[in-house]
């Protein structure tokens, strides 16, 4: 199909509301595709935040008891190196897809490194085991030449992005802290196989399997999207997409060019529009695998949504960000700060969402108030 195929918003909008569960309670297989690609975590428990808004849990487990070193969710160091929740049985695929290769930009130093310390993890994190003292134990383990001074934390180890890739590769699961301490665990081997889902494993590249469940989730989308979302160099996407070659067509959506799987087009183009109000944590996916310009135009906006630190988690509303809002635990107060006026009916929507939030974590329903 030659030419630039143009899209109307708001069936990019319906499309990704629907494949990311949040029109409605979601059945556990509506989450296959998202949980393969993870749902970023943590010390706010964001996962659980995330999922809570889809589901009410996972098989006979509510969502707080899902997400746990023995499965059937377990939370790595996966995308870019932060925590992310995925099911047990989907781990390696997703090790296997993020192991680093010599045709990487790091080159065979990096893939070397990276093996050198999961090995050094494989042996020291057998049970569980606090991250400092995994981090001591690898400095002997591993050259001197892969430990540095680090000025922050006035001590020699591993650098951290380096022990996070490994941790990967050696299967070791990120537990509930003991206060603000990382609790390392080996991940166990996966339970009986599930079903697999239409379209699991039909590449030979795990990398590959995961593009196209990404184009699954999100529609259309760009390089650079899936480069920054994954973590990957440019050379590695352009590979990716060239090996999709003709199953992508051109599209623009709203003046913002991007590709999308031929067989997805008519799915896009009949979506339904996007319905419902739903409170999401600051990394939810809803967030971090969208074109941020397409899904909040108004840069104002865009800055207000997407902090470098300590970002707020977001207020959607019929797909839109509609404003956002921050958890203060310890006060059990939800306080939501929208962008513009929100009827009565959709105001108490978003509170039922808001007692899900401290629902995920644990805690007493909040006070919930109102900004503007």
């Amino acid at each position: 199909m030659g030419g630039m195929i143009t899209l109307d918003r708001a069936r990019w909008l319906g499309f990704r509301w629907h494949r990311h569960g949040l029109a409605r309670r979601s059945p556990e297989e509506t989450l296959d595709d998202l949980l393969l690609l993870g749902f970023q975590d943590g010390r706010q428990a964001d996962a659980g935040r995330s999922l809570i808004q889809r589901t009410d849990g996972v098989g006979s487990l509510s969502v707080s008891e899902a997400v746990s070193p023995g499965g059937p969710l377990v939370s790595m160091w996966t995308m870019r190196g932060a925590p992310h929740v995925h099911r047990l049985d989907e781990v390696d695929l997703v090790r296997e897809a993020l192991a680093p290769r010599e045709s990487d930009e790091g080159g065979a130093a990096w893939a070397g490194a990276v093996e050198e310390v999961a090995a050094a993890l494989r042996a020291v994190v057998t049970g569980p085991t606090p991250k400092p003292e995994a981090s001591r134990e690898v400095n002997g383990r591993v050259p001197a030449s892969l430990v540095n001074r680090c000025e922050r934390c006035d001590a020699d180890h591993v650098p951290d992005a380096l022990f996070r890739a490994a941790g990967c590769r050696a299967r070791i699961v990120v537990g509930p802290g003991d206060g603000r301490v990382t609790m390392l665990h080996p991940a166990p081997a996966p339970g009986s196989a599930r079903g697999e889902p239409d379209g699991r494993g039909e590449d030979d590249d795990p990398r590959l399997t995961l593009l196209r469940a990404y184009f699954r989730v999100n529609g259309p989308t760009g390089r650079t999207l899936f480069r920054d979302w994954m973590g990957s160099d440019t050379a590695t996407v352009a590979g990716l997409w060239r090996d999709l070659g003709d199953d992508l067509v051109r599209v623009r959506v709203d003046g913002r060019r991007h590709d999308l799987p031929e067989a997805l087009l008519e799915e896009v183009r009949r979506a339904p529009d996007a319905e419902g109000v739903v409170l999401v944590p600051p990394h939810d996916p809803y967030l971090r695998q969208a074109d941020r310009t397409l899904l909040v135009p108004d840069g104002d906006l865009r800055r207000r949504v997407w902090k470098a630190l300590s970002g707020p988690g977001a207020l959607l509303v019929d797909g839109e960000v509609a404003g956002t809002w921050r958890h203060r635990r310890q006060d059990r107060e939800v306080t939501i700060t929208l962008f513009g006026a929100l009827a009565p009916a959709r105001r108490a929507e978003a509170e039922r969402s808001a007692r899900l939030v401290a629902k995920a974590t644990g805690d007493e329903a909040p006070r919930i108030t109102w900004e503007h």
